[in-house]
């Protein structure tokens, strides 16, 4: 590249040269930057458009050289992805510390010979994939879940008591919901029995099933003869001890093509339940003085609300008993 003289106007053809071949002048130091073809920032050939006489040009505050060079919108940034990304990620992570932090502190194991075969009885079922979140997949047998482990915590003001020899397969939750309600904050853990098939409507259509409720294969809700009559609410404990009851929680035979053993299958949906909108009284099976629970007491043992938004599941949790061959 040739340097042009100021003083003389004269050119001298070699670029690394300082001063001019011709009247001796020496040039100031300049720095050589090639730039590639490709460095070139892309120009956007605009068609040429005849403009009707008698209009105005207005400078269009969102456009900018640069976005007329490169073909992309001007940036802004109250506009800017990045910034939401920013914005969004520390909130996704608190969330998911919230969701896990009350029983995630034991080891999980996917060896779980429990846990494989409670999955193959849920599989068996042929529930719709998209209803698990396997995330939020736990067993509780003494393997994964020792007995050194706590059987409490304190989530949503409120005792949840861990749901031991269970095991859960997580459900999916309405994200918006869960963050405008502040369900993983505020809402306690509670149990709701019931049978496979009500409970795969109840999972399927977003709502708890009263009596007098059809679930999807036509059935209807009842309520149990040994129950109180014309009582027309939502059931729910603070226990799994009270939930899994048999007038609650009817048992299925199921047998494991594992094993090749039979085993007594139950059902009960883990919910988080909004706080002021149930009521909490005694038992109503009759246990007279026998403790159901070890944890909660039998005047506290059972929740019923009329609010059927007021209860979210978002775990179905399976317990296998395995029948002996005496029984059968």
């Amino acid at each position: 590249m040739p340097r042009h003289c100021a003083e003389c106007h004269g050119s001298t053809p070699n670029f690394q040269v300082n001063f001019c071949q011709h009247c001796g002048k020496t040039f100031g130091t300049r720095i050589h930057r090639p730039t590639s073809r490709k460095s070139r920032p892309s120009v956007v050939s605009l068609p040429s458009e005849r403009i009707p006489s008698g209009t105005v040009h207005r400078h269009h505050p969102s456009v900018t050289s640069k976005s007329l060079r490169t073909g992309l919108p001007s940036s802004s940034p109250s506009h800017s992805s990045s910034s939401y990304s920013l914005k969004s990620r520390p909130i996704s992570i608190e969330r998911k510390r919230r969701e896990t932090s009350h029983d995630d502190s034991h080891k999980r194991s996917n060896s779980c010979q429990y846990k494989i075969i409670c999955g193959e009885y849920l599989s068996s079922l042929k529930w719709q994939e998209v209803f698990f979140n396997r995330k939020h997949n736990r067993c509780y047998c003494n393997e994964c879940y020792p007995m050194s482990c706590n059987d409490t915590f304190e989530t949503g003001g409120s005792t949840y008591v861990i749901p031991r020899n269970w095991c859960r397969f997580g459900l999916h939750v309405d994200q918006v919901r869960a963050q405008t309600d502040h369900i993983w904050d505020q809402w306690i853990i509670t149990y709701h029995g019931t049978s496979a098939i009500a409970a795969e409507s109840i999972v399927n259509h977003r709502q708890f099933l009263i009596p007098g409720d059809r679930c999807i294969d036509g059935t209807s809700i009842y309520i149990h003869p040994d129950h109180i009559k014309d009582k027309y609410e939502i059931y729910t404990s603070p226990t799994i001890a009270y939930s899994s009851l048999s007038c609650y929680c009817p048992a299925q035979q199921f047998r494991s093509k594992l094993t090749n053993k039979l085993y007594n299958a139950q059902i009960v949906l883990q919910c988080r339940q909004k706080p002021g909108a149930f009521k909490v009284q005694a038992e109503t099976v009759g246990a007279g003085n026998k403790r159901i629970c070890s944890v909660i007491s039998n005047d506290q043992v059972e929740i019923l609300t009329t609010i059927r938004a007021a209860i979210v599941p978002y775990g179905v949790v399976i317990k296998l008993t395995e029948i002996n061959r005496n029984d059968y």
